[in-house]
């Protein structure tokens, strides 16, 4: 059976609050024209991967990182100078998915930063939540947990607290534990994070429509089938509002709740959204054709468990006929 969970930025994660993209307005140890070219090779960066120029975008990066090395001294700003380049280098090395030099560029900054009087606590949290991003991403779940916690806390300890990103990690964090089985676990966070986002965003908001489905998915794997049911049914009623009825986000919904209506035995009503789930995917194939086609395999099997095997390989058929359209 397949019910989708899912991260919310994991590959990916970029903070909510606001990144500072420029320099103390006085350097005491880089000339002006330094941190002039340090704002500019930054913005370039981040415009450089806006557009997919990826090469332009590792030189600027590169010489970022370097033009701050050079500059490098005792002194509280050429540490920060070097910090702030050395996340936007990480942040490029990331999304080009050089994971292990993006870590080691993390790393450095939260050293500089942690050798600062400073107060630091918004570029750290950032930065820790990447670096469980890059964790997450490369299979390390306790590190990635740790760092996951970690920028958890940092996010509450602000002020205010940036309660945003802590849903999102809440939701990252909850989907290493259901995998690995503690259910408990994963269910208080992921409740965390419904919480914060039904309160800050509204019920009807795409992300408080994401962790719905994933604690969903979790009640289904745990086996509160009933419970599964009316979480589902929320992520689909959010879903419709959001993204309309002709959305692959609300053709997830209508799979996955149809799932749990099979545990709840409302075989009907089932039967219902999975045809619906389908019919949405056809219309959006290439936008998820994997999708479909796990949808249409538990919609099979779904049928020849109810002793429909003719409508079973009928399914299978024109789920194969279409996929071999797109493939």
């Amino acid at each position: 059976m397949y019910f989708a969970g899912q991260r919310l930025g994991c590959g990916v994660y970029f903070p909510r609050v606001v990144v500072t993209s420029h320099l103390p307005p006085r350097q005491k140890s880089m000339e002006s024209g330094t941190a002039n070219l340090l704002n500019m090779l930054q913005a370039r960066v981040r415009k450089l991967c806006e557009e997919g120029n990826w090469n332009e975008a590792m030189h600027s990066a590169t010489a970022g990182v370097d033009k701050a090395r050079a500059a490098l001294g005792s002194d509280l700003e050429s540490r920060e100078a070097l910090a702030i380049s050395l996340e936007v280098q990480a942040d490029f090395l990331r999304q080009y998915g050089k994971l292990e030099e993006s870590r080691q560029a993390y790393l450095e900054a939260l050293e500089l930063l942690g050798e600062t009087d400073g107060d630091h606590t918004e570029q750290k949290a950032r930065i820790s939540a990447s670096v469980a991003v890059v964790y997450d991403s490369d299979g390390n779940e306790e590190e990635a947990i740790r760092f996951y916690e970690r920028g958890v806390d940092l996010f509450e300890r602000m002020t205010p607290p940036a309660l945003l990103d802590v849903a999102d990690l809440c939701n990252n964090l909850a989907y290493i534990y259901k995998t690995r089985g503690d259910f408990d676990e994963a269910e208080s966070l992921y409740l965390k994070a419904l919480q914060i986002c039904h309160e800050h965003l509204g019920p009807n908001d795409e992300e408080t429509a994401a962790i719905c489905n994933n604690v969903g998915a979790l009640y289904l794997a745990a086996g509160y089938y009933e419970q599964a049911r009316e979480m589902q049914m929320m992520a689909l009623e959010a879903r419709r509002v959001t993204f309309g009825e002709d959305h692959v986000e609300t053709a997830q919904s209508h799979a996955n709740l149809a799932l749990s209506l099979c545990e709840t035995d409302e075989l009907e009503e089932a039967k219902e959204h999975f045809v619906t789930a389908l019919s949405i995917y056809e219309k959006q194939l290439s936008e998820a054709p994997m999708d479909y086609a796990t949808v249409s395999s538990n919609y099979a099997e779904f049928l020849r468990a109810n002793d429909d095997e003719k409508g079973a390989a009928n399914i299978e058929k024109r789920a194969g006929k279409k996929l071999k359209k797109v493939s």
